[in-house]
Formats: structure tokens, sequence, C-alpha cells
């Protein structure tokens, strides 16, 4: 899980941090979560890397040079309307205009002093987004690692050697691709797109000629022989099988 803290004040951004890995670790055995957290120090910069997707969470300080929060949300909002957002600041007076672009939490500051608030607000966030803790166990260089299916993008077989790509990273995991692909394509949101290679259909963005192209930018390519079974399959997932 991917979250945002956009604050222009660094010691209340790692106040937030501290806070925010207090939770996940209280509640590790319900979410089994390790959070990946962007600190930015303006609602600009934020936006300016912002990438569809990639935040389950954004906590925003709606007082802030230049763009506020409230700003910044609007523009989220467009952006990715699936991305939840929490808002801290000193202030009552926008909790209104936190409501119009669907907040689902509002904490006061000093944050510490409101953590049960917070707490709250991330409780109805992981609630919201049902976090689904499916996972495969994959063996590395460094030892075994269980590998949560919802943080893989693809797994492809090249050049006699076996990666699995997420958002940011790549490992290189040992084993037979038979192996993995028989696990994962146990999981109705994988796909063989191509020989050897299998993508989340959770990360396409847009199905191109010959090409899925996904959130991270990349593309992974589609088999010509089996392009119509394998646009079936995408299509039928696209409608049907996120509605499950």
């Amino acid at each position: 899980m991917e979250i945002a803290i956009v604050d222009d004040l660094s010691v209340e951004r790692k106040e937030v941090r501290r806070l925010l890995l207090e939770y996940f670790t209280v509640h590790n055995e319900i979410y089994g979560i390790t959070p990946i957290i962007s600190e930015f120090e303006s609602g600009e910069t934020f936006l300016n890397t912002f990438q569809q997707g990639k935040y389950q969470l954004v906590l925003l300080d709606i007082y802030m040079k230049q763009l506020s929060g409230i700003d910044v949300a609007e523009k989220l909002c467009c952006l990715d309307k699936k991305c939840n957002i929490i808002f801290f600041t000193t202030s009552k007076d926008h909790m209104l205009d936190g409501y119009d672009v669907h907040a689902v939490g509002y904490v006061l500051k000093p944050v510490a002093e409101h953590q049960t608030a917070l707490n709250k607000a991330l409780t109805h966030v992981m609630e919201k987004l049902n976090i689904d803790n499916s996972c495969i166990s994959c063996l590395t260089e460094f030892g075994e690692n269980t590998i949560l299916y919802r943080n893989i993008v693809y797994l492809e077989s090249s050049m006699r050697n076996l990666y699995l790509h997420f958002a940011s990273d790549t490992i290189l995991v040992l084993g037979k691709y038979s192996d993995y692909a028989q696990q994962l394509l146990s999981d109705k949101r994988f796909l063989e797109c191509y020989r050897n290679l299998i993508v989340n259909m959770d990360y396409i963005d847009t199905p191109l000629e010959n090409d899925f192209m996904l959130k991270t930018g990349e593309k992974v390519p589609i088999s010509r022989r089996k392009k119509v079974e394998v646009m079936e399959k995408y299509t039928t997932y696209f409608i049907e099988g996120r509605c499950n």
C-alpha cells in the first residue's frame, strides 16, 4: 500500500509518518501491511510526480503555500477518483470543502493530540479498500519471501531467468515458470498475455494494438496467436471481475 504525505512542514510530515507506521504495526495481524510512505513538501511537487493508481491514500495539509490542500484534492479527484484523502489542519473552517472532494477524514493538528481521529480515519480507509491478503511464496537469493498478489505487476521469464515486477522494483526469483504460473493463474486478476509473461490486470491502463499499456508506464506484449482469447479474458475481467 502506497501513501503520500503532503505538508510544507518537515516536522509535521515526520510526525504523521510516525503515527502511520505505529497504526500499521499495531494492526499488522489484521492487514499484514508495511506501507510505502512518500513525503512531499508542496502540492505542486506532489502533482508533478503523481501517477494514477499509485497511491491508495493521500494525507493533505490544508494550509500550504500556493496550492492549498483543497486545491490539490480537487485536482486529485479529477486524476484518480479511487484515491482516498485525509485532511489535517489547524482549523475546522474548511471542513465542508473536504466533503466536496469526498475526503474520508479530517484530523486537527497537532496530529499527535488527535491520534484517535487519525486512527478512525485510517480504519475507514482500510475497510473501504477491503485489502486482499492473497499471496504467493517465492524463493530468491536472499531466501524465501511471501509476496502479495496485489503488489505484483507482472511475471516474466526472460533469458532463462524469472522476474517478478512491481510498481517500483523488480526481483529475480528462483524456480520454474510453470510453478509460479499455476498459482498466479488460479487467481482471476492474472492473465497470461504472452508466452512466459503473466500480467496483473489491475495494473492495465489501456489495451493497445499489440500491447497492454500499464499504469506504471510500461508496456507488455499481447500474443498475436492468442490475441482474441487474451482480449476476451481481459474484457470479461474489466467488466465483471472487478465488481465481484
